[in-house]
């Protein structure tokens, strides 16, 4: 049965990535043409126009959160969220991390009302081009919306597969689904 949900997934992954999600070699972070706007850093050579450290609030989705580095140019913006580990030969970036990369879409044109076109996820060894989807913007609403219907009622059932759960921070922990393995 697991095994169908895997093959599942992996052709989903297939129609996705080719449109919306893009793996490449590290080169540079900013991209062409933008100025850095927001940033997570600590720094003391600090920049007129730039906000820093600054905790995103979009009362609309009601979700929050500190990107990495926002960088604009006229009315758009990209999106660059750093990760310390690695993705090795992975075709996609980890699901958490494509979730915290579109939230920041949602957060930014909601608060700003900047449309955002793409993020990057720059993990050690690889990084990942994601464009600012409709797909990927319901996937996320979805989600948050399972989440908060599981918060309020204690109930709901957990989408357990190998792909889903390898990288989860629940592993070995509340979730015993690599034990029944």
């Amino acid at each position: 049965m697991w095994y169908f949900i895997i093959i599942f997934i992996f052709f989903i992954c297939l129609l996705i990535r080719p449109r919306a999600i893009k793996k490449c070699k590290l080169k540079k972070i900013a991209p062409l043409g933008y100025s850095l706007f927001y940033t997570d850093q600590n720094t003391n050579n600090r920049k007129n126009g730039v906000i820093y450290k600054k905790i995103l609030y979009s009362e609309k989705y009601n979700i929050q959160g500190k990107p990495d580095f926002i960088y604009k140019k006229l009315n758009t913006c990209y999106v660059i969220e750093l990760k310390s580990g690695t993705i090795k030969d992975e075709p996609m970036p980890h699901t958490g991390d494509l979730m915290q990369l579109i939230a920041y879409f949602l957060i930014i044109e909601d608060l700003y009302g900047y449309r955002v076109k793409k993020g990057k996820i720059i993990y050690s060894d690889y990084c990942f081009v994601v464009k600012n989807t409709r797909y990927l913007r319901k996937y996320l609403l979805n989600t948050l919306k399972d989440m908060r219907y599981m918060l309020k009622t204690g109930k709901g059932t957990a989408n357990c597969s190998f792909v889903h759960c390898k990288h989860c921070m629940c592993k070995q922990t509340v979730c015993t689904f690599y034990d029944n393995l």
